[in-house]
């Protein structure tokens, strides 16, 4: 479609040639009034009202034992981030303007080698030049805020600060969700059309619920990456809603002591049971007529701690965990959790440098793995499917200077699960645990 990238890029353009013209035209800024960023940071007064970053990620990594087959691969993500500042911009107060667009190449070493359900990196994603974010902010006073646009939950929604040290995507978006949704749900590298309410009380308390097209990547057949290599089918508002919502209490301040937070997700399409036919027939039978139950909706619940464990001097020490849930009969991964510790300043001459290790274990499904072992009797080949997924990780993340870091990190994944989940008619035999090497270089201008 070459069509579509065109007007991926003349998106990109036209948001940059109208801020420019907007920034020229607008007035100064004689108040006194504050102004935020989408992050709330404080802009300075002579702060340009529209402004570009540029963000670079790769990861090398290499399975040297185990998996499907040893071997190394190579993928990285530039990044084009637009912001802007409304209010000073065109006088609409308190609202803000973001646009992302994603080049990614290379290839992911858990399709290429590893053949985990958890993928190794955070990056990998299929080739291409993707819309990513595309959406608008209002603020409503100090602790209320609207956005409306293109965008994910996992920006958001069941987020730990400690785990984004790791490399392990199931550390962002955790893996149950990604495995369990349709496309993945609204999580990189698909984003979706969705409106997101935040809202607290003060800065220790905060609700955010968000409604999202339920398909990120539209209907139909296939790899979803391969369906929205740009990033504009979600436009099509395809699939029923997917509904998310958090509550979060925290020790309040910019780094919390602790926080605490519940929430969950409703998808209100329909998802195919596991291991039963329409009839209550099991699917491996051969009296099956083929036809999955059908479930109205899905849903999940979700819990997570993250805090401060300890401080000396420059040093400290952070930890979480998280936890989450969901019926069985129709998600391959129906248990999850994960959490670790990350310590900062580990060593006194390298007070920014982060040590971390953490660990995630996703269960599938009894009645996915009941099929399989059904299927595989009938067919006279008995098969042994493992009852979880699991990776121990370790990083340490170096900063060269400030906003470049190189990241070495070693993984290692317990029961590789990537064929049992998308193909559990075909599945014969799990892949060795695998170990993974890995540097992820990545910098920000």
């Amino acid at each position: 479609m070459p069509s579509a990238r065109c007007h991926l890029v003349a998106l990109c353009l036209a948001f940059m040639q109208a801020s420019a013209a907007l920034a020229q035209t607008a007035a100064p800024d004689q108040s006194n009034a504050q102004h935020r960023n989408e992050n709330g940071e404080m802009l300075r007064p002579d702060s340009d009202p529209v402004t570009w970053t540029f963000t670079y990620n790769s990861d090398v990594n290499a399975d040297v034992s185990g998996g499907n087959g040893t071997g190394g691969a190579y993928l990285h993500r530039l990044g084009v981030i637009g912001d802007a500042d409304l209010d000073r911009l065109v006088g609409w107060r308190a609202a803000s303007a973001h646009i992302s667009i994603h080049a990614i190449q290379g290839s992911g070493l858990s399709a290429l080698r590893v053949g985990n359900a958890l993928a190794v990196s955070g990056i990998e994603a299929e080739p291409a030049l993707r819309l990513f974010n595309l959406w608008i902010e209002q603020k409503l006073g100090d602790h209320v805020s609207v956005r409306a646009g293109q965008f994910t939950a996992a920006q958001e929604f069941a987020v730990s600060t400690t785990a984004s040290l790791f490399v392990n995507s199931t550390f962002g978006w955790p893996g149950s969700f990604a495995n369990d949704l349709p496309s993945g749900g609204p999580a990189y590298p698909l984003s979706a059309p969705g409106v997101r309410l935040a809202a607290g009380a003060d800065d220790k308390t905060m609700f955010r619920v968000a409604a999202f097209s339920g398909d990120p990547a539209g209907r139909g057949g296939g790899d979803p990456q391969r369906r929205d290599f740009y990033g504009l089918n979600g436009f099509r508002l395809q699939g029923r809603p997917f509904l998310i919502g958090e509550i979060q209490r925290s020790a309040g301040g910019h780094d919390p002591a602790w926080s605490l937070t519940i929430g969950g997700w409703v998808h209100l399409d329909r998802f195919d049971d596991l291991g039963y036919d329409t009839r209550g027939i099991s699917l491996a039978s051969p009296l099956s007529n083929g036809q999955p139950l059908r479930h109205a909706g899905n849903y999940a619940v979700y819990a997570m701690a993250d805090g401060r464990l300890w401080d000396w001097g420059a040093r400290s020490v952070h930890g979480f965990v998280r936890a989450s849930a969901s019926p069985a009969d129709r998600n391959a991964l129906d248990l999850y959790v994960d959490g670790g510790l990350s310590v900062t300043s580990l060593f006194t001459t390298r007070p920014n440098d982060v040590f971390g290790i953490g660990f995630a274990i996703a269960r599938t499904s009894p009645r996915l793995r009941s099929l399989i072992r059904a299927s595989a009797e009938i067919a006279g080949t008995p098969v042994y499917p493992p009852g979880f997924e699991g990776v121990i990780e370790a990083s340490y993340q170096l900063q060269l200077k400030p906003g470049l870091y190189v990241q070495p990190n070693i993984q290692l994944v317990v029961h590789p699960s990537a064929a049992m989940l998308t193909d559990p008619g075909g599945f014969d035999r799990t892949p060795r645990n695998a170990v993974v090497i890995g540097i992820r270089t990545s910098f920000r201008l």
